[in-house]
């Protein structure tokens, strides 16, 4: 027994000797292999820091660019069946292709469209820190002032900057959204910009804590209904605020021009020292021609159409080239002062949604003539 017991560990001690014997002819080598994995993860790590420093050095439009050309050089490096595939697959006839990320759907992406300051936020749920640079985004930066990416709890948004307002056509074929830019005039045989007046931290008349912003407001979200109800897809019917914000006076009638209305409305309310004077009156551009298609006659038929539906005084048209949106809009604009905040009577009016609603209706046959006259 003792001698059995002698003999294997004799045995297990010539094959520790043998093992560490053999370890240490491998150990140069193996010193060698990891010293070089170490300095691979190094580089890699020291090239991705470099990458990431020069992208964040670069414009959206840029970022764009340089994203698309690094998806062309990679498609051309492969080889056989890949490298046909990966070409076609950057052949595509829209301006823009965004990837969604594994597991994310269309269902997971909402998209908004600000016109008045011209940007459009994509938001992915699911969308990591590098979204951009792991789901590059790739295409043509035209009409692209500039690309950001902001991540948020449940998933990260694309915003762009536009330099003109732009409509989109989107079309899906997962995992990619694909997205072109439409000008509102190719998609919409006649164009409205209506503006209500003031907002957030300009409210306007006050009377008695009711606040001019609100009204206008409610009065715009009701001619909103009747634009929305009526369904007519040759209208684009585009809104400066149709929540408590205060677009800058040039973005409102910037609205107009830069969608090529066809014409300006912009709806408030008035006030004055005397409690008695109410009544209706449209403010329009004097110093432009009076004739056809013009300011006044816009205003005419506003002013007709709204004290008609709410059976206020007329107190007939007014100069208002010195109001800026009015002298600024490219298209024919009028203001309408729906009526006196001042007055006890009006402002009880001006508050209650069944006038609102009548005013909106007003304005509302009032632009439709005007088209129909051939605005």
């Amino acid at each position: 027994m003792e001698e059995k017991f002698v003999r294997n560990m004799s045995l297990l001690a010539a094959c520790l000797t043998v093992l560490i014997c053999g370890s240490l002819y491998y150990l140069p080598a193996l010193e060698v292999q990891a010293q070089q994995y170490v300095e691979k993860q190094m580089r890699a790590r020291r090239e991705r820091k470099e990458r990431e420093e020069m992208l964040a050095k670069l414009s959206g439009p840029e970022f764009l660019d340089y994203m698309t050309e690094q998806a062309r050089a990679t498609a051309q490096e492969l080889a056989g069946e890949q490298h046909r595939e990966a070409v076609e697959a950057l052949d595509f006839p829209q301006q823009l292709r965004l990837e969604l990320p594994k597991n994310v759907s269309r269902d997971h992406v909402t998209i908004e469209n600000h016109y008045v300051d011209r940007t459009i936020d994509i938001t992915i749920g699911g969308a990591g820190e590098d979204y951009l640079v792991s789901y590059p985004m790739i295409g043509k930066s035209d009409h692209i002032e500039d690309l950001n990416y902001f991540q948020e709890a449940d998933g990260g948004t694309v915003q762009l900057a536009m330099e003109q307002v732009c409509e989109l056509s989107l079309d899906w074929e997962e995992p990619y959204l694909y997205i072109d830019f439409v000008r509102p005039k190719e998609r919409y045989d006649k164009i409205v910009v209506i503006d209500a007046g003031h907002g957030a931290n300009m409210p306007g008349a006050t009377i008695g804590g009711v606040m001019e912003k609100d009204i206008d407001l409610a009065i715009v979200q009701e001619l909103k209904r009747l634009f929305d109800a009526a369904g007519d897809e040759t209208l684009g019917v585009y809104y400066t605020r149709l929540d408590d914000s205060d677009p800058a006076f040039m973005d409102r009638s910037g609205l107009a021009n830069d969608t090529g209305a066809n014409l300006f409305v912009s709806i408030h309310n008035n006030s004055y020292p005397s409690p008695t004077v109410n009544g209706t009156t449209v403010l329009y551009d004097e110093k432009k021609p009076a004739g056809g298609n013009s300011s006044m006659h816009l205003a005419s038929i506003l002013l007709d159409k709204v004290t008609g539906a709410l059976g206020s005084k007329n107190r007939g048209l007014s100069k208002g080239n010195e109001i800026y949106v009015i002298r600024t809009s490219e298209a024919p604009a009028a203001l309408v002062e729906v009526g006196f905040m001042t007055n006890p009577a009006e402002l009880s009016n001006l508050t209650s949604e069944a006038y609102q609603k009548k005013c909106a209706q007003g304005i509302y046959e009032g632009i439709l003539q005007a088209l129909e006259e051939g605005y």
